[in-house]
């Protein structure tokens, strides 16, 4: 079996996936929360507030310090992803196998760059708006447009491939 798919994609529709995941949202404000609200515990003796407003004191502290982060404002994720690809468009070629996903990216930053990732590899999967995201890491993903494909036989068969090769999050 091979099963094309042709994605293009750009830095605001990169942008506009990575802030749709709930899971990305969530999950990169708990370890921040946590850690701040420790650190207030940690230095407040613990007569001085009760738990509940060092709590509350982390959560406002941080508030203000996601402002620092890379990751969750969509404004630095623009930024971060415009130095990936560049300015236009990313040109993606999949090809499902088998037991393989062969990907071809070109775009004006990377001319041409070329991956096998055997589906054994990959961490997961989920769907996100029209997309199809793959997990090759906790920190690599790959963002496959789901108009991509030639038929809507050949979604469904890769999506059936993919529910039996890889093990969804």
């Amino acid at each position: 079996m091979e099963i094309k798919n042709e994605t293009r994609l750009t830095y605001e529709i990169l942008t506009d996936v990575m802030m749709s995941k709930k899971k990305f949202i969530i999950t990169s404000w708990i370890p921040t929360f946590l850690a701040v609200s420790l650190f207030e515990l940690a230095i407040c003796p613990s007569g001085f507030f009760p738990w509940w407003v060092n709590l509350l004191l982390g959560g406002i502290f941080l508030a203000f310090s996601r402002v620092q982060s890379n990751i969750s404002t969509p404004k630095r994720l623009k930024k971060t992803y415009k130095k990936i690809i560049g300015e236009g468009e990313s040109r993606h070629s999949f090809l499902f196998k088998d037991e393989e996903v062969e990907c071809h990216v070109s775009n004006e930053v990377t001319p041409e760059a070329h991956a096998i990732y055997p589906y054994s590899s990959l961490t997961g999967w989920e769907f996100v708006k029209n997309y199809l995201v793959l997990y090759v890491s906790k920190y690599q993903q790959i963002t496959i447009d789901l108009n991509g494909f030639d038929s809507e036989e050949d979604k469904n068969a890769v999506i059936a491939l993919l529910k039996s090769k890889v093990k969804k999050d």
